[in-house]
């Protein structure tokens, strides 16, 4: 046992990052995967609330293992990640920190915090973010993505599934069909359809959204679903303004979703 755990530690060198300013850090969580509407690829959303995002390009095998345990699934034999996890807590370390800490050549850098029992300090071991979000959900370790990240994060079109409830993004709006938290928060009625706003990119609103509207009609098509806000949106030239009508203090108020920017793109 104790020559496996020093093999294990003998790749990871001590972290520096622990030591930095936790002002630099933001503490998210990973509460949905979803989908890329333009390629189709599987992301992972970490966010502190909705205010704070930043989407992960991941591949598919990482993606079915992190919704595995978001809807508590348990495989019949441990799959590869449930295997790591397992090993972690035999040699009595553990996944103390997941962190998301660098970009380079349009990639995401991310490294694995470990404490191991009977040693001071934190190892640190390189990983790619996709496999230490899948090890965080199995462990119930921290995740933490350098604050200058947020800065960058490319404007992407999603659709998500979270705590049983479907979330878009599309054109820098962020919607879902409301639940009682949005009811709750921002008075959104109880009788109406529509969805939510939960969050808008940079400079959107300007254009008269603002969070908590109830998005009821885009292009003078009613919307009852985030399926039919998107099939709305997607049916509208990319070039074009797109009119709705959302309903804010129990009024109805006339604005507009502006023009797509153009997609960042950042790989996985």
């Amino acid at each position: 046992m104790a020559f496996t755990l020093s093999v294990l530690l003998a790749l990871t060198v001590p972290s520096a990052a622990h030591a930095q300013n936790q002002e630099n850090w933001l503490e998210v969580e990973l509460a949905t995967v979803g989908v890329d509407l333009a390629t189709g690829a599987p992301l992972a959303l970490v966010h502190e609330g909705w205010d704070e995002v930043l989407p992960i390009w991941i591949g598919t095998v990482e993606a079915e293992a992190i919704m595995r345990v978001l809807q508590g699934q348990a495989p019949p034999r441990p799959m590869t990640h449930d295997l790591m996890a397992s090993m972690l807590r035999s040699l009595a370390v553990e996944l103390e920190e997941v962190r998301i800490h660098d970009l380079r050549d349009g990639t995401y850098i991310g490294s694995l915090h470990l404490r191991e029992e009977g040693r001071d300090g934190l190892r640190e071991v390189d990983t790619r973010p996709s496999d230490g979000l899948a090890l965080a959900v199995r462990t119930g370790a921290r995740i933490r993505v350098a604050r200058h990240l947020l800065g960058g994060v490319p404007d992407v079109d999603f659709v998500s599934t979270e705590r049983n409830r479907t979330i878009a993004r599309i054109r820098g709006v962020t919607v879902a069909e409301p639940g009682e938290e949005d009811r709750s928060d921002w008075t959104v009625p109880a009788d109406e359809g529509g969805v939510v706003v939960l969050n808008l990119g940079v400079g959107m609103a300007t254009r008269g959204l603002e969070p908590g509207d109830l998005i009821v009609e885009a292009d003078g098509t009613p919307v009852e679903s985030v399926l039919t806000f998107l099939n709305a949106v997607h049916g509208t030239p990319d070039e074009t303004p797109i009119p709705v009508t959302v309903l804010r203090d129990g009024q109805e108020v006339e604005v507009e979703i502006p023009t797509r920017r153009t997609p960042g793109r950042i790989g996985p």
